[in-house]
């Protein structure tokens, strides 16, 4: 091979392992209804959490994050990150079916979480304001992601709950 040839191939890779990244993002169909009723079947039970935050943390955290959409986040990336990074972040948590961030890390300029507020108070928050989200229709643009079409944003929130509550088991 030429030296050409090797240069022209080696631009390819980047394309085309994007191109295989979006393709496989775009199988990923984030789904409302069973992500609320998972939510809805933790009401009422006495809950606990093998991470560093309480269940009660962890609800805030995810409200914050659903709320951030509606509202706008307190702070963000630079802008080269969420036009570049960050969406490329999340169409390869998309792609994977699952996302992996540390799960002790607050949202940029977000409130402290309070860990002795109610878990009830903080799950049913969490859920009203999931509620709010599949209402809206104007969304602000996310912190690390940029803008957003409500799928995406979907996804996005869909994916940071199911890691965050693989961390919640309920107590027998």
């Amino acid at each position: 091979m030429n030296r050409r040839g090797f240069l022209i191939g080696l631009a390819a890779v980047p394309v085309i392992t994007g191109a295989g990244v979006s393709v496989a993002a775009s199988r990923y169909t984030p789904d409302y209804e069973p992500l609320l009723a998972r939510l809805l079947a933790l009401q009422g039970k006495t809950l606990q959490s093998s991470g560093s935050w309480n269940p009660s943390q962890i609800f805030q955290h995810l409200a914050q994050s659903v709320q951030g959409s509606l509202e706008g986040f307190p702070e963000h990336k630079a802008a080269w990150f969420s036009h570049t990074v960050g969406p490329l972040a999340l169409q390869v948590f998309k792609a994977a079916g699952a996302m992996q961030h540390p799960l002790d890390q607050p949202i940029p300029g977000m409130a402290a979480l309070d860990p002795a507020l109610s878990v009830d108070y903080a799950l049913g928050h969490l859920v009203a304001t999931l509620q709010n989200f599949n209402e809206a229709t104007g969304l602000q643009p996310h912190f690390a992601y940029g803008n957003l079409s409500k799928a995406d944003y979907l996804a996005a929130h869909q994916l940071h709950i199911e890691q965050h509550l693989s961390q919640i088991s309920v107590v027998a």
